[in-house]
C-alpha cells in the first residue's frame, strides 16, 4: 500500500476564472445587426458625442384624392439629439508591499480578469441610474415614463406594459431586466438560440447593474422588487484597458499597493423610448 505525506507549506493556486454573465448587456446581440458593443478599442469617440437620432413615432396615413385641409400632410415626430460623454468603469485590487513580492503583473492580471467579467454591470448601472457628476441621459432620469404609477406588478404584467410601450414606437426596442425578473419570467416565452428574446422578438438583457436602481424619479425598490426598463437599441464603445503603474498605486504611508484596472466607456441610446415598470418578482 502506497502512502503520500505532504511536507511544507500549502501551494497557492488560482481560483476559478471570473466569467461574464452570458445574457448581460455587453453580451447581448441585436437582431439583423451588430451586438450592443460596437467597438472594443475605441479612441476618438470617447471624447463625447451628439447622437443624431431618427424621427420618432409611427407612419401617418393619407388619401391621395382628398381635398381641402385633408390634403395637408403633417408630422408631429420629434428628432432626439442627446449628448453623451464617456465614463470610467474600474476594478481595484489591494495588497501590502511585503506580500506582492516581485511580481506586480499577477495583480494586474487579476484586476483585469475581474473587470472583464464584471464590466457589463458597471455599464448597466450607469445607463439605468446615472453616474454622479455626469450629465448623460439615463433610463431613470426626469424623462422616464413610469407606466404603472410606481405600484409593483407581477413580471408577466410588467412584460406586457413594456412590450406595449415598445409597440407604440412601431420599431424594435430592448428590455432591461434584473436576473430575478428574468428567472420569474421562465413561465413566459422568453428565450432564443443564444439570445434572450420575448415572443415578440424583443431582445432582453439580464443585468445585475439594474438591481437596486434608486433615483430622484424612481423610488427605491423593496427587497423583492426591481425596476424594469424599455428603451431603443443601446450601443456601447469600449476603450482599451489601462492598469495603474506601481508608482501610481503605492500608498507609502501604509505600504499598500492598490492597482486599478479601468476602461473608458461610451454607452448611448437615442432616448426616444424611456419607459419603466416596478416589478415584484416574488408574485
Amino acid at each position: 500500500m502506497s502512502e503520500f505525506t505532504a511536507v511544507g507549506p500549502a501551494r497557492s493556486l488560482d481560483g476559478p476564472l471570473p466569467v461574464a454573465p452570458p445574457h448581460s448587456l455587453l453580451e447581448t446581440d441585436l437582431a439583423d445587426g451588430p451586438g450592443v458593443v460596437v467597438e472594443r478599442d475605441a479612441t476618438r469617440v470617447l471624447n463625447g458625442v451628439n447622437i443624431y437620432g431618427y424621427p420618432t413615432g409611427c407612419p401617418s396615413l393619407w388619401e391621395p384624392c382628398s381635398d381641402g385641409t385633408f390634403r395637408t400632410k403633417s408630422s408631429e415626430a420629434e428628432w432626439p439629439t442627446p449628448r453623451f460623454d464617456s465614463i470610467v468603469v474600474y476594478q481595484g485590487i489591494e495588497c501590502s508591499t511585503i506580500s506582492v513580492g516581485g511580481d506586480p503583473e499577477d495583480l494586474y492580471r487579476r484586476a483585469e480578469a475581474v473587470l472583464d467579467a464584471t464590466m457589463s454591470s458597471g455599464v448597466e448601472e450607469a445607463l439605468a441610474a446615472g453616474v454622479v457628476g455626469s450629465d448623460n441621459p439615463f433610463f431613470g432620469d426626469a424623462n422616464v415614463d413610469v407606466l404603472n404609477s410606481g405600484t409593483a406588478v407581477s413580471p408577466g404584467v410588467a412584460l406586457s406594459f413594456l412590450e406595449e410601450a415598445i409597440g407604440d414606437t412601431c420599431r424594435q426596442g430592448m428590455l432591461h431586466f434584473t436576473p430575478a425578473v428574468v428567472s420569474a419570467l421562465q413561465a413566459f416565452p422568453i428565450g432564443g438560440d443564444s439570445r434572450l428574446i420575448t415572443a415578440n422578438g424583443t431582445p432582453v438583457v439580464s443585468g445585475q447593474g439594474y438591481q437596486g436602481v434608486d433615483t430622484p424619479w424612481l423610488a427605491a425598490p423593496d427587497a423583492t422588487e426591481d425596476w424594469a426598463f424599455a428603451t431603443g437599441p443601446v450601443n456601447v464603445y469600449l476603450g482599451p484597458v489601462v492598469v495603474t503603474t506601481p508608482s501610481q498605486s503605492l500608498d507609502r504611508a501604509e505600504n499598500v499597493l492598490t492597482f486599478f484596472a479601468e476602461r473608458y466607456v461610451l454607452a448611448v441610446w437615442d432616448t426616444a423610448l424611456q419607459a419603466a415598470v416596478l416589478v415584484d418578482w416574488a408574485t
